[in-house]
């Protein structure tokens, strides 16, 4: 074992026993607020309680709900402390008390939390590291939007930059990071009902942050950090157990590629070798910091781009040295194979060693792999064709900037000769090489530093118009002239190239953030598509084509082109689709046609293809464009399966309500048709076979069962079709004037047909006011809830009936003296077949009349709540309805 492995080990030791010494942290990462940490954390604790362990609650934050209430109130809590902050009493976690005390488990909620100004701490988790110092378990909880290396992008996801964040190391040092996951449509629709926050701040947080987009993205990096923790865990226990043969378990392929060769014959052959291994595997480049020609740069896209085709995973290191680069990789992986090409000895270099010289003189446990390609003639002789020469020199266009530069600086340096010594002369000339160096390149300014020596010598040094010197000063000058432009001129184009090169990285990232900015509020295809259309037009600068698969022909473009598109573009699109790769222009596929296809694919089927035209001023596609326009495509493809995730979600959620409807459908159904349909059956056949018998009085008892059993039923069938038309939206409203107190009153006596003993007292605050609405309607959403009332109250206790009139509504309020609703289920009973707690035990109740109350009223633009009675006992409805809807309709025609 080498030093450096030797240390590795070492620090892999210490830092376990560390974590032994002190107390254990474990985390309860959860993706965003609501989806239920805190009531994990305390179920967790609860167990660990269960098991003996001394557990208590430093802080935790029940945010008002009901059943993570009820989990903490089996713990002993931990006394807050209590801070004044601008003359205010503001409660803190006590850390004192709880160093005091020194239990074996303390829970502290939201890690990230940031304590009140005179704390001992500015932060809590300075506080929960005090603990874990003394030797005190703990357990906290902390959304992935808190973690510090995500917060730029937290806020490119959301727009949203959160303020109080949490040291990655600290969340990395933790014993044991717990996952809590919520899938987004589930949390949405937590939020809605109120289980996250206040109505009126859940209403704001659905419309910013609780986005179906924003909770999606979130997820995913809960679910990587989530997952980083498991390898770091995996490549600690490899550290300490380095001799134990566990690394058998984590092999891996590593194909190293360079910019001056083609290797993509050693990447065909890494896929072979890990295909026959059945291990993974990755290929990987080494970018030193150099300056590279477009040709090396498109050599590192074309190997790069054959690896992700066949299946590898791509890396680009930076390191200043190859071998450092590629040795720290290995160990960080624990990579076991490792493929290099053999590459040609260079005779100028001819002592260096080779790459797979240093890889064994490591000393790692690796395999060192090296392939050879197979030399053809045609390599050779594409070695001395005149492009060669032509790269060697450069353009010619450099050259004669060259020529041109220093023909304006001969002619400054004459004019200026009477004015400036020689010495500062040579500072025009220096000019003219650099301007060159910045704008052609390091060997035209070569040429331009030589040509400036010949013309500062032939017009300017004695005697002149000749190549001799006469002056030694004048050699001194003509000598630090050739050095500074041999100098400044190829650093001059070391500058221009890393210039272009960071301008070129700059556009790259740029167009990532705004393709990912875009993409994260895109909710349905047709967005996705559209979006990625007019970045791709505005990378590329020409008008890019989007197909995607059509059930009535093989592909539809998303946008229409503004010409026919040529046959050959369509063949393009139709061979991408079907085969998975691209085609066109920059492949050996379709090279006729004037654009090429990338497919966008997403669990090996293709979803759409982009087809992008060749740029107008050049016969190809960049190297550099088409790495941008696959990055742009892999974006877009990891939206499209977002969109999908949480259409799918939804599509669940929709089945299991539509199920749970059914089954209450079929079960209120069943009972309350069997009922009075048994009841009748009972009655006609006592009747029939007992007639004669029966005296008159029990007769007619019989012939009213059969009368108020249909009249029940019929009552039931008639609510069944009422609420099949409100559901859609067939229900006919014929509006007229009518007083609300005859609508009351015939409501009433409605109900004494059929609950001859409820006493129902009215009281009229002012003169009953005319409505303009469907009187029958009203008449059944009164009906119903003073039928729900005299289901409920006791016998001869009386429901009261008060009718208010206002400026814009009228307010008809009934109250009972019932056993009152719970204040979690008042929103509830408005629900189709729901039925409150033990109601169905006292009379028979369907869940339905108050379902179809609220939607009667709400067709006349009104509405229905319930709340407790003035005087605590009982229910009380409120029905509003509006008094100038009638005009307001008159207006409107």
């Amino acid at each position: 074992m080498d030093d450096s492995n030797r240390e590795q080990k070492a620090d892999a030791i210490l830092q376990r026993v560390e974590q032994e010494n002190s107390g254990r942290l474990t985390v309860f990462l959860g993706a965003a607020p609501g989806v239920g940490k805190t009531y994990s954390m305390l179920a967790a604790a609860k167990e660990k309680q269960q098991s003996g362990r001394e557990t208590i609650i430093g802080l935790v934050e029940t945010h008002g709900r009901s059943d993570t209430q009820q989990m903490a109130d089996g713990f002993e809590q931990l006394p807050l402390t209590q801070i004044e902050y601008h003359g205010t009493q503001l409660s803190e976690f006590n850390v004192d008390a709880a160093l005091q005390r020194k239990p074996d488990l303390i829970l502290v909620d939201e890690l990230a939390h940031t304590n009140v100004p005179g704390s001992r701490n500015k932060r809590r988790y300075q506080d929960i590291e005090e603990l874990l110092n003394a030797g005190i378990d703990v357990y906290t909880t902390v959304n992935i939007q808190h973690m510090a290396s995500v917060n730029d992008l937290v806020l490119q996801m959301t727009g949203v930059r959160v303020n109080e964040t949490v040291p990655d190391h600290f969340v990395d040092s933790a014993y044991e990071i717990r996952f809590i996951d919520l899938p987004p449509a589930t949390l949405i629709e937590r939020l809605q009902q109120g289980k996250v926050y206040l109505p009126e701040y859940a209403r704001s947080a659905l419309s910013s942050f609780f986005s179906s987009a924003n909770l999606t993205a979130l997820r995913e990096l809960a679910m990587k950090k989530a997952l980083e923790r498991v390898d770091a865990s995996m490549l600690s226990e490899l550290a300490v157990n380095q001799e134990s043969g566990l690394g058998i378990y984590m092999d891996k392929l590593l194909v190293l590629v360079s910019a001056n060769s083609d290797h993509r014959y050693l990447i065909r052959v890494g896929r072979q070798i890990a295909e026959r291994r059945q291990i993974p595997w990755a290929v990987a480049w080494v970018d030193t910091g150099k300056t590279r020609s477009p040709e090396k740069s498109q050599t590192i896209e074309l190997n790069l781009a054959l690896a992700k085709e066949l299946g590898a995973q791509t890396k680009v290191l930076k390191g200043t040295s190859t071998i450092s680069a590629v040795s720290e990789f290995i160990k960080d992986n624990a990579v076991c194979t490792v493929l290099v090409g053999a590459g040609r000895r260079n005779r100028f270099n001819w002592w260096r060693k080779r790459l797979y010289h240093h890889l064994i003189n490591l000393g790692l446990p690796i395999e060192v792999t090296v392939f050879r390609a197979r030399s053809t003639p045609v390599q050779k002789k594409k070695k001395l064709t005149p492009p060669a020469v032509q790269n060697f020199f450069g353009k010619l266009s450099g050259y004669v900037h060259g020529v041109i530069g220093v023909g304006i600086a001969s002619l400054l340096a004459v004019i200026l000769e009477n004015f400036l010594n020689v010495g500062n002369l040579v500072l025009v000339y220096t000019l003219a090489v650099i301007f060159v160096g910045l704008t052609s390149g390091s060997r035209p300014a070569m040429f331009t530093a030589i040509l400036s020596f010949l013309s500062f010598n032939f017009l300017l040094t004695e005697p002149k118009n000749t190549l001799m010197v006469y002056n030694h000063d004048d050699v001194t000058t003509l000598i630090f002239l050739t050095v500074i432009g041999l100098i400044c001129g190829p650093a001059a184009s070391r500058i221009r190239s890393q210039f272009l090169l960071l301008k070129q990285a700059n556009h790259y990232a740029e167009t990532l953030r705004d393709l990912a900015q875009e993409l994260a509020t895109v909710s349905d295809e047709t967005g996705l598509w559209k979006r990625l259309s007019k970045l791709l037009r505005k990378s590329t600068e020409v008008v890019c084509l989007i197909a995607v698969p059509d059930e009535d022909s093989d592909f539809r473009f998303v946008e229409s082109p503004p010409a026919p598109p040529h046959k050959l573009t369509e063949a393009a699109i139709r061979w991408s689709f079907k085969n998975k790769a691209s085609a066109g222009v920059t492949t050996e596929t379709l090279s006729a046609a004037k654009v090429t296809t990338y497919p966008v694919i997403v669990d090996d089927t293709v979803v759409a293809v982009a087809a992008v035209p060749l740029a107008e001023q050049s016969n190809d596609i960049n190297s550099a464009s088409t790495s941008l326009i696959l990055a742009m495509l892999n974006q877009a493809s990891n939206a499209w399966r977002r969109i999908h995730l949480s259409s799918d979600l939804e599509s669940a959620r929709v089945k299991t309500e539509v199920e749970q409807l059914r089954s209450a459908l079929l079960s209120s159904v069943s009972h309350d048709l069997k009922s009075p349909l048994s009841a009748m059956m009972g009655a006609a056949e006592s009747l029939k076979l007992l007639h004669d018998q029966l005296p008159d009085k029990d007769r007619i008892e019989l012939i009213e069962t059969i009368i108020s059993e249909s009249q029940r039923l019929d009552s039931y069938i008639q609510n069944l079709l009422d609420m099949t038309r409100l559901g859609h939206g067939t229900l006919k409203i014929e509006r007229d004037w009518v007083s609300v107190d005859d609508i009351i009153g015939s409501a009433i006596r409605r109900l004494k047909r059929y609950w001859p003993s409820t006493n129902v007292q009215i009281e009229r605050m002012g003169e009953p006011p005319l409505l303009y609405v469907h009187a029958a309607l009203v008449e059944q959403a009164i009906f119903n809830i003073l039928e729900n009332a005299a289901k409920y109250s006791p016998d001869e206790s009386p429901i009261f009936v008060e009718l208010h009139k206002g400026r814009a509504q009228c307010l008809i309020a009934i109250e009972d003296r019932g056993p009152g609703i719970p204040s979690d289920q008042r929103d509830k009973i408005f629900d189709m077949f729901y039925i409150v707690a033990d109601g169905d035990k006292k009379k028979q109740n369907t869940g339905m009349g108050l379902a179809i109350c609220k939607g009667m009223i709400g067709a006349h633009g009104g509405n229905v709540v319930a709340t407790s009675a003035r005087d605590g006992v009982g229910t009380r409805f409120e029905i509003t309805l509006p008094l100038d809807y009638g005009n307001n309709q008159q207006e409107e025609s």
